[in-house]
């Protein structure tokens, strides 16, 4: 009799989509990306310097896209990352890792920043989720 009723409630049941649950889960990042892209000069250990974009920009990593004929950086290299957030200002210059290789460019991690870049950074951004500016 109990095998019965379970099986009753199962039927009226409709499963929820994977896609569906994922598009409840908040977005858990510290701070927002920023929507804007930026040039970008890669150098890494033994290479020439590289023309790329960068985009997806937050005080904690990026993503870059190098131009088609260029070859990318192997995961887990260091970089460093050279870009001008808007005219007129000094250009920033951010060591950082490649954490992983996507289909739409590289994650880099920022690494060693300094406080005056890490504040600059945040400005580029706006405020985290949550908090007011």
């Amino acid at each position: 009799m109990k095998l019965a009723k379970r099986r009753r409630k199962r039927r009226g049941r409709v499963p929820v989509s994977r896609m569906a649950t994922l598009t409840r889960i908040r977005d858990s990042r510290r701070y927002p990306r920023a929507a804007k892209e930026w040039d970008v000069t890669l150098e890494t250990a033994g290479s020439r310097a590289k023309k790329g974009k960068l985009s997806g920009l937050n005080p904690f990593g990026a993503k870059l896209r190098l131009r088609a004929n260029q070859a990318t950086p192997p995961e887990g290299a260091g970089v460093q990352l050279r870009f001008a957030p808007s005219r007129g200002e000094p250009p920033l210059t951010i060591k950082g890792l490649v954490w992983r290789t996507d289909t739409d460019g590289q994650a880099i991690v920022f690494v060693n920043l300094t406080t005056k870049d890490f504040l600059r950074l945040k400005t580029l951004v706006g405020a985290p989720p949550g908090n007011p500016p």
